[in-house]
């Protein structure tokens, strides 16, 4: 049978014509590609001398086919594609194939001969049109999904996702599911704070209190799920993931990780049940992140045997504490000061209300009153006038005060004891972190759903409307941060492990990467999150559908466990020491001493043939992304290395060093961070054996490498490492990869395995 166009195409033609036309719709062709291409049209023997030269007239990239011959082609393809089933439609090759056998009749054999498959397969794959999706795109009638496929995508996605405690994440939200933790939006501060109050003492009738502690303790010992369980809260609400975190993970952590066994007895177990309530006060109004130049004294009296804890200033209050109001403890940080001489911060236990919820004497508390968001969560500002303590009530595992009153340490150095006692922030960057890209996954899952299901224009029938998933502009919107968040959240829970077990070991790498991740990943987050508000329109303006409450809530983590930019400065000295003891030793002056010994360093020029390379195969190959990652990482270091010893020579200052390399150091962390991502990510989809998820994993992990690489063009331009050309054809590869992924974009979604019941959305789930 011969379909009828505005031009009769034989069915040799009809063959190609799908990967000719989703190549010509969006692709980049080198001269290389070109002439393979060509060949093989040429030495194709199922094509006839005309079908050859209709076919070679358009592989010309200065005559690209018209818009009269586009409309030739679609309408072609539409025609013959409604007389097999869809089903049959598996990638661009086989459906030439199809729609050739459509096209000569049934009794034409050579469609059905295995070399002529292959002949055309390897056209498509030299105009890297390798995804089974990409004409699905152009014709409307495939964008239908198949719910028993799409379950099983899904299914395989969240297994993969969710590897990590897959059933601990799975009975947290079982019980988020019950109608008692119904979301709702509370605009009374006080009434949702109780709120939140009862939710977190139902979490710890669950027991989740516990989980961090040991089972002597009425805890579970399991750490690793501890954090499970925090990440898995921020599917549902924030303030009382925040809550959870300041009772359980700062408050609880710093008892038990600072505290020894006199602390453990008296007060762990009663903290897991919720009913010792308390909070975490180290940060001060005056003095932000710098924890070591906290103005808060604790005094030992020997005398009485107690220690005075005291606020000698207005600025020196502990700022922005949760628990603040509802607490009845502090872990107060402070200047522990011995026989007149300073030992640097510790941690002392101050009560701060009697068992009737009085305010015991000498404590201020001030409500810090209603926020951008976590209106949930009480936090406060708390002084401490004068407060007299016993001894006993010092965190005393790295310094203590014996009885002869003389203060004792088994870590000499006074630098590596303030690190070390920090450690307690680590596991809070750990948690934040991954809590900030669930709370994305949240966002995608919305504006992912709601986008599949709205319609709007189609400039080819007034009578027709198209999901607004189907436009380009949606696709580069939202898939390559769908890409980020998988990535991002795959290489959290890497670090999530490698936390877990070396707790008791050198934490100094886990560190950095928890700072860094924690950084990057709470940017990606809110980033993500106004998109996908964006993404939504009037409704994601709505409060039923949860933007409102993921912007406010989460806007906070950029800034708090750390602000974000101070956070980058300290990943980026941790690479400049190759994290060397040292630094942590001896700060900034151990980075210079390093920098001021380091020799001139080299890198391997980039050959001119790979900086023009824009062959699809080299852009598509995870080698390329890599080789590009460590590229930039490595000569960013080495030029921060050389300017900061450069300064230093010239004998400025080295704080006045480090200021003018601040942006600098910024640049490398990022690098640092986003390579890290890479490794890890691709680490975990080559460890994948699905055959579901597998092949969606490697498009995914192409996405976020090319959109990352993408984003930082301007600096591999500026370093030569590519040229415009080569930027150009990036640009394009990804939209491809954009649009080759818009069929899977609900599996990708439904992959979080995030219930109904706690996306909570009216235009998601409605």
């Amino acid at each position: 049978m011969q379909v009828q166009t505005e031009q009769p195409l034989s069915a040799g033609i009809v063959s190609l014509l799908p990967i000719f036309y989703v190549g010509w719709s969006d692709t980049v062709l080198s001269p290389s590609e070109i002439n393979f291409i060509r060949g093989k049209v040429e030495s194709s023997e199922f094509l006839t001398p005309e079908d050859k030269e209709y076919l070679l007239k358009y592989t010309d990239p200065l005559h690209p086919p018209s818009e009269e011959i586009f409309r030739e082609w679609i309408h072609a393809m539409q025609d013959i594609s409604k007389q097999f089933d869809s089903s049959q439609k598996k990638s661009l090759s086989q459906l030439g194939i199809e729609m050739a056998k459509v096209t000569s009749g049934s009794e034409d054999n050579l469609w059905k001969e295995p070399s002529v498959l292959r002949a055309i397969e390897e056209i498509q794959t030299a105009m890297g049109l390798n995804s089974n999706s990409s004409l699905n795109l152009l014709l409307k009638q495939d964008l239908r999904i198949n719910n028993d496929d799409h379950t099983v995508k899904s299914k395989a996605l969240n297994d993969f996702i969710d590897q990590r405690d897959i059933a601990t994440k799975q009975k947290v939200k079982a019980v988020l599911k019950d109608p008692v933790f119904a979301k709702k939006h509370i605009a009374d501060k006080e009434v949702y704070r109780l709120q939140v109050m009862s939710w977190l003492q139902k979490l710890a009738q669950q027991g989740y209190g516990g989980y961090a502690f040991p089972k002597k303790y009425g805890g579970s010992e399991r750490m690793g799920e501890h954090i499970t369980i925090f990440e898995s809260l921020a599917y549902h609400d924030l303030s009382l993931l925040i809550k959870f975190g300041v009772q359980f993970g700062l408050f609880g952590g710093a008892l038990y990780g600072l505290g020894t066994e006199k602390h453990h007895k008296k007060y762990v177990e009663s903290l897991a049940k919720a009913e010792l309530l308390g909070n975490f006060a180290m940060t001060e109004t005056g003095h932000g992140s710098n924890v070591r130049g906290l103005e808060t004294t604790a005094t030992y009296q020997p005398e009485t045997d107690t220690i005075i804890v005291n606020s000698p200033s207005k600025k020196s209050g502990k700022e922005y504490i949760g628990n603040a109001l509802h607490g009845s403890m502090s872990v107060v940080f402070a200047q522990l000061i011995v026989k007149g001489e300073s030992h640097g911060v510790h941690g002392i236990l101050v009560p701060t209300k009697d068992k009737d919820g009085n305010l015991m004497p000498g404590v201020e508390i001030e409500d810090c009153g209603y926020k951008i968001g976590l209106n949930g969560v009480d936090n406060g500002r708390i002084w401490y006038h004068n407060i007299e303590v016993p001894r006993d009530n010092l965190l005393n595992k790295y310094g203590d005060i014996n009885d002869q009153g003389e203060y004792t340490s088994p870590i000499k150095n006074p630098n590596k004891r303030f690190f070390t006692m920090l450690g307690a922030l680590v596991a809070g960057r750990v948690c934040v972190g991954m809590a900030g890209i669930n709370a994305a996954k949240s966002a995608l899952a919305i504006a992912v759903k709601h986008s599949v299901k709205r319609r709007q224009f189609n400039g080819k029938n007034s009578l027709e409307e198209i999901p607004i998933m189907d436009y380009p502009t949606h696709q580069r919107r939202l898939i390559p941060r769908l890409a980020k968040v998988y990535a991002y959240y795959m290489s959290m829970c890497r670090l999530a492990d490698d936390y877990t077990a070396v707790q008791d070991g050198d934490m100094r790498e886990i560190e950095t990467q928890a700072a860094g991740l924690k950084a990057m990943g709470t940017w990606l987050a809110t980033d993500t999150i106004q998109e996908c508000r964006e993404a939504c329109g009037g409704k994601g303006y709505l409060a039923e559908n949860q933007f409102a409450a993921l912007k406010g809530d989460s806007d906070i983590f950029t800034t708090f466990e750390g602000d974000n930019t101070v956070l980058l400065q300290l990943v980026a000295k941790g690479l400049l020491t190759d994290f060397k003891q040292s630094f942590h030793d001896e700060g900034a002056m151990a980075v210079i001493k390093f920098l001021y010994s380091k020799l001139s360093h080299t890198m391997t020029e980039i050959n001119p043939i790979y900086v023009r390379n824009t062959n699809i195969e080299h852009l598509s190959d995870s080698d390329f992304y890599d080789h590009a990652f460590r590229y930039r990482q490595e000569k960013l270091l080495i030029t921060l290395s050389t300017r900061m010893r450069d300064y230093l020579k010239k004998r400025i200052h080295p704080f006045d060093a480090f200021l003018k390399c601040q942006n600098h150091m910024i640049a490398l962390a990022k690098a640092y961070v986003e390579r890290m991502v890479f490794m890890d990510f691709r680490t975990k989809v080559e460890a994948c054996k699905d055959p579901m998820a597998r092949p969606l994993l490697d498009q995914v992990l192409q996405v976020y490498s090319l959109s990352t690489i993408a984003d930082d063009r301007g600096w591999f331009l500026e370093n030569d490492y590519f040229a415009g050309s080569k930027s150009k054809a990036i640009r394009r590869l990804l939209d491809k990869r954009c649009q080759e992924l818009r069929p899977e974009v609900l599996a990708l979604v439904d992959g979080f395995g995030i219930p109904d019941e706690l996306l909570a959305a009216d235009i998601a789930v409605g």
